[in-house]
């Protein structure tokens, strides 16, 4: 892949400027961490306490799965700069680099570990140049890396504090728990900080919420309200057809579902889960062949769509079509392998008698 005359430049100043992430339009800026000698010599080097910070916070923007538009998320270095503009040019521009030395980066994040008499700090402070907000914060523990998490969370909740609801919401639901406190906790924390005309995507969030708690009437008053708020927002749409076939009322469900293909026309983000959602409720009401048409259309739209598969696994499955059902429930997994759930559908499929 040719990157023209900036990508030796850009690659050299990247060297030199430690370990960034990218969220959206805005880059975060990670100097190497300060460490004791004791610290170093475990293999906890500046420059890997910086990359490691760095990739942890993100991990947690890609387990977020927000569509929001700070998910795109970059990392490099002196010493993975070279795989990660052949392999993930996605993910990195090398002109990001050239953005930093022109002072173009919006965070920067500056720490320190300290050995303490029993266990570690690990400080860090931060600066948001663009709002001219500052963060410090440290955490303490027995071990350097059990720090780090604790550490990440903070910095994202300061970069953007969505992105942290988002991946508690993503988290708890791929255990298969419905314990959302955390979840809960940080979008309180959304409806303060967040600007006011960002604040949608909480609302919207609190009500998928409340769709996987069981209580629909709750999530569909949320997702209404979040659309009020942003009226060419697509995801309440969509959410509001989960909701209404939650309640049994199918035909209300794929109404919202053709409203989603409509609104998405340009994007068509959404058209995999739309017609994944009108299947399931197709199938509902005894129309199989249709209910098929409409996976087959979810899987040309986007055949990385994990609940796709799931969801037409347990179509499979509900016709006794008991091999079929185990491919799609691997086809799932292999897409998304730390859902509970779509590991709990293959185990339950693969013990049934195949007829």
């Amino acid at each position: 892949m040719d990157f023209g005359i900036l990508t030796v430049p850009a690659l050299a100043l990247s060297a030199l400027l430690g370990y960034s992430v990218f969220f959206d339009s805005s880059s975060v800026l990670f100097r190497d961490i300060t460490v004791p000698d004791v610290v170093a010599e475990d293999g906890f080097t500046p420059h890997v306490m910086a990359s490691r910070l760095a990739s942890e916070v993100r991990g947690i923007s890609r387990a977020a799965r927000t569509a929001k538009e700070q998910q795109k998320v970059g990392l490099t270095d002196d010493e993975t700069a070279v795989k990660v503009v052949a392999d993930q040019f996605e993910f990195l521009k090398p002109i990001k680099a050239t953005q930093e030395v022109m002072g173009l980066v919006t965070f920067i994040f500056s720490g320190e570990m300290v050995k303490l008499e029993k266990d570690y700090e690990f400080a860090v402070r931060g600066e948001d140049r663009k709002a001219g907000r500052t963060i410090s914060i440290s955490a303490r523990g027995a071990r350097p890396e059990e720090l780090i998490r604790p550490v990440a969370i903070d910095l994202v909740r300061f970069i953007d504090p969505y992105i942290v609801a988002s991946y508690y919401y993503e988290t708890t639901r791929d255990s298969g728990s419905k314990d959302y406190s955390n979840t809960l906790r940080e979008l309180r924390n959304c409806m303060i900080v967040m600007p006011k005309d960002e604040r949608y995507w909480a609302v919207n969030l609190q009500g998928l919420v409340f769709l996987q708690q069981g209580k629909p009437d709750d999530a569909i008053m949320k997702f209404n309200e979040a659309r009020t708020m942003r009226p060419d927002f697509v995801l309440p749409v969509y959410n509001i057809g989960v909701a209404m076939a939650a309640k049994g009322k199918h035909e209300d469900a794929i109404a919202k579902y053709k409203e989603v293909l409509t609104i998405d026309a340009e994007k068509r983000s959404r058209y995999p889960h739309a017609y994944t959602q009108w299947g399931v409720s197709l199938a509902a009401t005894g129309r199989p062949e249709e209910a098929l048409t409409m996976f087959q259309r979810a899987e040309q739209a986007d055949s990385n769509y994990a609940d796709l598969y799931n969801a037409w696994g347990k179509f499979l499955r509900d016709q006794n079509k008991i091999v079929e059902a185990r491919e799609m429930f691997q086809k799932a997994i292999d897409r998304a392998p730390e859902r509970a759930e779509f590991r709990e559908n293959l185990k339950v499929a693969l013990s049934a008698p195949v007829r």
